[in-house]
């Protein structure tokens, strides 16, 4: 009874320590959502060399496809400037322990060239853990009405 006793006890404790381990990276992963809608915000080089992957993909809502360079461009370039905004319906999947989607709906508000101009989409951003570190290596937008 008590070798049965400490099986369960020890697969209990160990199940605690998997869930906690969970909990941790989902929340290092949320914490990285965020420094990289921060980034974007603020027009953050250094930050988003850092929260992108060398291999990142971006596929714009006109269905064209970008890389790394492409999209820190977008984002920094002195004649574009973004409003913060609010993301709702937020999504936060997590298909394998190395792996997450993060995204939602916005709408996105800034000029570009001197021009005011608004944006409403749905995006996603799929995260991996490489080097022990989340970073995004795939966004997706969809425009909305």
């Amino acid at each position: 009874m008590a070798v049965r006793h400490g099986l369960a006890c020890a697969l209990f404790l160990s199940a605690g320590a998997v869930a906690a381990q969970t909990l941790d990276a989902n929340t290092q992963v949320r914490a990285a959502a965020q420094a990289f809608e921060q980034a974007q915000v603020e027009g953050d080089r250094a930050a988003l060399e850092r929260l992108l992957a060398p291999d990142f993909l971006l596929v714009r809502a006109s269905g064209r496809i970008g890389d790394k360079a492409d999209f820190i461009a977008g984002f920094t370039d002195p004649k574009s400037k973004l409003q913060p905004y609010q993301i709702v319906d937020r999504l936060f999947v997590r298909p394998s322990d190395d792996s997450a989607i993060v995204g939602g709906e916005a709408t996105v508000r800034g000029t570009e060239n001197g021009k005011a101009f608004s944006q409403h989409f749905r995006y996603s951003d799929m995260f991996a853990k490489r080097n022990d570190q989340w970073v995004v290596v795939y966004t997706q937008i969809t425009p909305l009405p």
